[in-house]
C-alpha cells in the first residue's frame, strides 16, 4: 500500500517529464523547487475493508484518496491552471484507474507562505490488496 503514492508520482513524471512532481512530505526544501510550476501528490485517506481469506492469502478491498495540487506563480491566469490540470494531470490519473472524485471549481487557493496559487483535485482509487507475507524459514 505504501508504494501507491510513489507509483502515482512516477506515472505523472513519465507523462510530464518537463515539470517537477513531488510526493508530499518529501525532504526537498521548497526553495529548491521550481519557481514556475510544480505538482505535489499527497495521500489523504486509505481504507481497507471486506477482507476475505482464500486458504492461502488474505484479500482486502481498498479505497485510497490522493490529492494532486498544482502550484503556480500568483500571476498565472486561472484558465491556464485549469488547462494544465485537465490536459496533463487528469488523463494519466484516469489511465491508472484513479477517478476524479472532487474538484475545486471556483478560483484556486493561495499558499501565502510560498506565494503560489494552488489548484487541486481529489482522486479516488479502488482495488484489491493482497499483502505479500514473507516466507518464514527455520
Amino acid at each position: 500500500m505504501q508504494d501507491l503514492l510513489s507509483e502515482l508520482v512516477n506515472i505523472l513524471k513519465e507523462n510530464n517529464p518537463e515539470f517537477e512532481i513531488y510526493a508530499s512530505y518529501d525532504a526537498i526544501p521548497v526553495r529548491s523547487k521550481s519557481q514556475k510550476l510544480f505538482v505535489v501528490v499527497s495521500q489523504e485517506h486509505i481504507k481497507l475493508s471486506n477482507s476475505a481469506y482464500d486458504g492461502q492469502k488474505t484479500i482486502s478491498s481498498f479505497t485510497a484518496d490522493f490529492r494532486i495540487s498544482v502550484l503556480v506563480p500568483m500571476i498565472t491566469p486561472c484558465e491556464r491552471i485549469l488547462e494544465f490540470f485537465y490536459s496533463r494531470i487528469v488523463p494519466p490519473m484516469h489511465r491508472t484507474g484513479c477517478m476524479l472524485h472532487e474538484m475545486q471549481a471556483d478560483a484556486p487557493g493561495v499558499d501565502v507562505k510560498l506565494q503560489k496559487l494552488v489548484y487541486s483535485g481529489l482522486f479516488r482509487l479502488r482495488g484489491l490488496y493482497v499483502p505479500e507475507i514473507p516466507e518464514v524459514t527455520e
